[in-house]
């Protein structure tokens, strides 16, 4: 299969997918709260990702490059992810002065943070942020990316998957957040060919989210 008509299935698999969830998965989270975002992470982007892999004999390692990290890598990874949220954070926040989310969104979002049992913090590292940090990653940096940078090159693609990634999350208000922690994640994953450190990274950033 040459690299444009790979391209073109990864763009045609991402534009399905967003319009289930837009039909379907939006009404599951709402309906059932962080047990519908784990639905939506899991089955509208992990496993449609490894399932077309594997259908389309695309080799898995190559495509999910899954391995073991060195402290080094770790150490390196925390302190550069540190790096990028805190200007990330600053945006965040002029953007909530200048153009603060709706209060109905708002309240969905504070809904889901709010903690009542001490479990509850560990249920939302769970689901809040360790599912999706595997599951948008598996997708994103993993198939959509090893798919499409054949196609666009590596700094085309790091944009373009961006750009996708903040456009799947649905949310205009914050949509030069995610395109920006995407081209991190995506420029790490060129640079490290490893999803693991792009995992950690955006494990790290959904926690810090969480906390701050």
């Amino acid at each position: 299969m040459s690299k444009d008509i790979r391209a073109t299935h990864a763009f045609g698999l991402y534009c399905f997918l967003i319009a289930i969830y837009l039909s379907v998965g939006g009404l599951l989270q709402y309906r059932f709260g962080v047990l519908g975002i784990s639905i939506n992470e899991v089955f509208l982007l992990a496993l449609p990702a490894v399932l077309y892999a594997k259908l389309t004999d695309l080799s898995l390692s190559k495509t999910f490059p899954l391995r073991p990290i060195g402290f080094q890598d770790f150490l390196i990874v925390f302190l550069l992810t540190a790096l990028v949220i805190a200007p990330i954070e600053l945006l965040v926040r002029l953007q909530e002065h200048f153009w603060p989310l709706p209060k109905t969104i708002a309240s969905f979002y504070e809904h889901l943070i709010h903690r009542e049992k001490w479990w509850d913090g560990i249920v939302q590292i769970v689901v809040l942020a360790l599912i999706p940090a595997v599951c948008e990653e598996l997708f994103f940096r993993g198939l959509l990316q090893s798919l499409m940078t054949p196609y666009f090159g590596p700094f085309k693609c790091i944009l373009f998957t961006s750009l996708l990634f903040s456009v799947a999350h649905l949310n205009p208000w914050y949509l030069p957040y995610y395109f920006l922690l995407g081209v991190y994640l995506g420029w790490l994953r060129y640079w490290k060919n490893n999803l693991v450190l792009c995992i950690l990274a955006h494990l790290a950033n959904n926690i810090y989210s969480l906390y701050s």
